[in-house]
């Protein structure tokens, strides 16, 4: 059973044991945040560095100092109720000082209100902002999402709260999108789990710092249960178009359910398919002819016997780099053909779990689990911001962008080097030729060591063509029981192969020429009314952070929009042409001083004509600032 907090109280030796598991520059935050005595934080302050790893050495006397005093501080203010009582709301400034030493760095007064609101001290966040009853209004809307991964649970949850009416449909027969398709062994998550979590539905079942798939997928289940989104969600049901009816301002979504077609209508559609739903297969000459199979990490076999197997993997990114270590264990030899080589860090936190200490106090040290969030949510976006964009002024444009991403470079070439050893002929394939950032950064996971195995072999060759038992490059020719392929997904097409028929009946792909997908902050596109996107358009993070932040600032907005609707009593909003390319020239001018427009970087985050149409290329305060409330001269009402 379980100790509460008013209990554990009572056993000294035991709660202490726990804090002792616990990062000591946190607890200070909480110990500061509950007296509102800001002497804490100075002694902690010259220890905290950041971003990956809080856990940070100090006196043995200081770390006793501070444990025992919040064990003191807790015995006098948890009542037998295990709430917490006389606390004295911090002011501002001294909030911005506990956030300054938590992240180890300056955190400028622009963020105090969004960091504010992502620490939720009060449960009560202005994200959750609805029409308190629509029954009081004439526009009853309802509302069709289409999928259930992260963004269409959390888009039903927060409709739900609304008591806006909803349907989810979704193409599988189960919730969690990506999370659910992807099975490959390895597969995981590259952000830390404890800010990829919704921020009002905190988990405390992580058993590591970096869950893996089953983990994300138990999580999504026990969301959809907990907030009844079941009833709402039909399964094994595929959209094939929808279509925008002006005489009725409805959406016509058509759908294919046990083969056979019916029509929905709705007011309004959520698209929450997401950009990597779709898998790719490398385009290859002859891939048609292998008589063996061909695996994509995202549709995986689970009944193929990879053991004692000559299997080929074509492929070095995310997926790769978690697949490719556990086929090692399995394959008699393994072949890696890589195109281009990623950068690839070191985090201690990767491979670690979390102790039993460590999760007890992350659910019951009042305020622990949000202090710790927030240093996650600093360190793995807006601190590293600043180095992904171009300094005209420096002298290694070839290499780096700027003096912090070229300290990166090294910190990298260092660990790679002290994993390789003075294999030369393996340094060179495995380190990029573009400055960091510009493809996804990889955590390592073991990667060097397996390229050191006797059974593995990096091939950076060309392929030229594959044959019916094999791939041949420009020097050999190999033969291999099955290929696996860890190419990624069709991230440019969004919404694909859905068909979106807008006014006048605009095609959505057309609009977009193929290949362009652009949005209004992500969100909106012109003639396509009450249309709206989750992580739509140049809204994939690809310099740290969590989409689930992204998500929740997106769908604050869809429902701000909705709020605009019932209060001036309209039935539809469209978003104007001129904020749309607006908002898009302003994206596409920050993305040429961004890294990944580098000339030496060329990877799906560009469409063919070179431009970026998935990432963001904002701070994340930028981003919680241009979604916060629809602006209304944005759009065309009727």
């Amino acid at each position: 059973m379980k100790l509460n907090l008013y209990d554990a109280l009572q056993q000294p030796s035991k709660i202490i044991e726990n804090l002792n598991q616990a990062d000591i520059a946190t607890l200070a935050l909480v110990l500061s945040y509950i007296t509102s005595d800001l002497s804490y934080i100075k002694t902690i302050r010259p220890f905290v560095k950041g971003a990956f790893d809080y856990s940070v050495d100090v006196p043995k006397d200081l770390s006793n100092e501070i444990i025992i005093n919040l064990y003191k501080e807790l015995k006098n203010k948890i009542n037998k109720n295990n709430n917490l009582i006389n606390i004295n709301n911090i002011e501002d400034k001294y909030l911005s000082q506990l956030m300054s030493v938590g992240v180890g760095t300056e955190v400028p007064n622009e963020y105090i209100s969004m960091m504010k609101e992502e620490l939720n001290f009060d449960s009560n966040s202005e994200r959750d902002s609805y029409i308190e009853d629509i029954k009081n209004y004439n526009v009853k809307p309802s509302v069709i999402i289409i999928g259930s991964g992260l963004c269409g649970i959390l888009a039903g949850i927060k409709l739900s709260k609304a008591k806006i009416p909803f349907t989810i449909l979704e193409k599988n027969d189960s919730i969690g999108g990506t999370w659910y398709e992807n099975t490959y062994p390895g597969c995981g998550v590259d952000t830390p789990n404890h800010v990829y979590a919704y921020s009002f539905e905190p988990s405390y079942e992580w058993e590591e710092f970096y869950s893996k798939r089953d983990s994300i997928y138990k999580y999504l289940k026990h969301c959809v249960n907990k907030y009844n989104l079941k009833d709402h969600i039909k399964f094994n049901t595929t959209v094939e178009s929808i279509k925008y009816d002006e005489k009725l301002n409805k959406w016509k979504t058509c759908i294919k359910y046990d083969d056979k077609k019916s029509i929905l209508e709705s007011n309004i559609v959520i698209s929450a398919v997401g950009q990597l739903n779709k898998p790719s297969l490398p385009d290859i000459k002859g891939i048609e002819n292998f008589n063996n199979p061909i695996i994509h990490t995202a549709k995986w076999d689970k009944n193929y016997n990879f053991n004692n197997k000559n299997i080929a993997l074509i492929g070095t990114g995310a997926s790769g780099m978690q697949v490719a270590p556990e086929l090692a264990k399995m394959t008699e030899n393994l072949t890696i053909f890589q195109r281009t080589p990623h950068w690839i860090i070191y985090n201690p936190n990767y491979h670690r779990k979390l102790t039993e200490g460590k999760k007890w106090v992350l659910e019951n040290i009042p305020y622990y689990a949000r202090w710790y969030r927030l240093q996650l949510f600093w360190g793995f976006c807006d601190g590293i911001h600043e180095s992904l964009c171009k300094d005209p002024n420096w002298n290694f444009p070839d290499r780096s962008i700027n003096q912090t991403n070229d300290r990166f470079r090294s910190n990298m070439v260092r660990h790679i080097e002290s994993l390789i050893g003075s294999n030369k002929e393996l340094l060179n394939k495995v380190i990029p030729n573009y400055p960091p950032y510009g493809k996804r950064m990889l955590m390592d996971n073991n990667w060097f060591d397996m390229l050191n195995k006797n059974n593995v072999e990096l091939i950076t060759d060309k392929i030229n063509y594959i044959t019916s038992n094999g791939i041949v490059t420009n020097k050999n020719t190999y033969n291999f029981d099955a290929i696996v392929t860890a190419t990624g997904f069709n991230a440019s097409k969004m919404i694909w192969p859905i068909k979106v028929i807008g006014k006048k009946g605009i095609n959505l792909e057309d609009y977009w020429e193929k290949d362009n997908p652009r949005a209004n902050v992500g969100i909106t596109v012109p003639n396509f009314p009450n249309f709206f996107m989750m992580y739509g358009p140049n809204t994939n993070l690809a310099h740290g952070g969590s989409i689930v932040f992204h998500g929740e600032c997106q769908i604050r907005y869809i429902l701000g929009c909705i709020n605009l609707l019932l209060e001036n009593n309209h039935m539809s909003m469209d978003c104007k042409t001129d904020a749309y390319e607006m908002y898009n020239s302003k994206l596409d001018e920050q993305h040429s001083q961004m890294v990944w427009t580098h000339h030496k970087v060329d990877s799906w985050y560009r469409n063919k004509s070179g431009r970026v149409t998935t990432n963001s290329p904002w701070r994340l305060v930028d981003y919680w600032n241009f979604t916060k409330e629809p602006r209304k001269n944005d759009y065309i009402f009727y």
